[in-house]
């Protein structure tokens, strides 16, 4: 008995069947016979959906191809702009900064002709994280002519105020205790009245004038200023005139014979980066 065929002489079959009717059309078309005119006029028509459909694939490939490359291209564009806008954006922020620096040095030039003191120019470079300690470091020390003990003055609005005083030196730094440390204390007098006292720093920044006889006159707003003499045994270290701060308030002491005057300092001293160290002065 026979049994099916194999799958192997199904396919050769299949295979030399198309085999012939492609070379059977191939002569028809080769021949000027009406009938082949015929068949390929026919094959042709057959053939063009195929054709169209095949250069609508090759016309989106290549379309495909060209907006690769356009997004590509796109890319490369503003990665470069990109880059561009940072590099102007970096070259305002300097040109920024030094209008704002070129600005402080000429306030701080200002307040050097207008104090008849010798006067040397700081930048400060480290500060005390702690808001109970308030002391900064500066770029100047012993080689500059500085020592313990000289006072320090800062930029109120154009105005030279005083800021502290040189605690500590070595060959090229120096750190400065503000005026609004708790250690702190200057004798200074209400401009106005004249009414003495100590400023005194407290916690968070602020000031207080103490030790101010209840008979003195006193008034929210009048300004303090350093006195630039010996107060209650307290020799001054500082020069007289020199801006502290303004009255925000006014408290009798519970003695009854003192009172005390809350006071708003002169300089923000958490924002200071520049200051005057007072090498020589004299008292008026």
């Amino acid at each position: 008995m026979y049994g099916p065929p194999s799958p192997n002489r199904r396919t050769r079959g299949g295979l030399w069947f198309a085999a012939f009717t492609i070379l059977s059309l191939l002569m028809l078309l080769a021949s000027s016979t009406e009938p082949a005119m015929t068949l390929q006029r026919v094959t042709t028509r057959a053939l063009d959906p195929v054709r169209g459909t095949l250069s609508g694939i090759g016309q989106g490939v290549a379309g495909l191809v060209g907006a690769v490359g356009e997004i590509d291209r796109l890319r490369t564009e503003n990665d470069r702009l990109r880059r561009e806008l940072a590099g102007a954006e970096q070259r305002i922020a300097e040109l920024a900064e030094a209008a704002r620096e070129n600005g402080e040095l000429r306030e701080l030039l200002g307040i050097s002709e207008a104090l008849e003191m010798e006067l040397l120019p700081v930048r400060v470079i480290s500060r005390d994280p702690s808001n109970l300690v308030w002391e900064v470091g500066i770029d100047a020390g012993s080689d500059d002519g500085l020592e313990s003990g000289m006072p320090v003055v800062g930029n109120a609005d154009g105005a030279g105020a005083l800021a502290g005083t040189v605690i500590a030196v070595t060959e090229d730094t120096a750190r400065v205790r503000l005026v609004v440390d708790t250690r702190s204390v200057v004798i200074a007098l209400e401009q106005e009245t004249r009414a003495l006292g100590e400023i005194r720093g407290q916690p968070g920044g602020q000031l207080v004038m103490v030790n101010v006889p209840i008979t003195d006159e006193l008034e929210v707003g009048g300004t303090i200023v350093s006195a630039g003499l010996t107060f209650d045994d307290e020799a001054s270290r500082y020069p007289g005139g020199l801006l502290i701060g303004r009255i925000q308030a006014v408290e009798p002491d519970p003695n009854a014979l003192t009172q005390t005057a809350f006071v708003r300092p002169a300089i923000d001293v958490g924002s200071l980066e520049r200051l005057l160290v007072v090498l020589d002065f004299s008292q008026g």
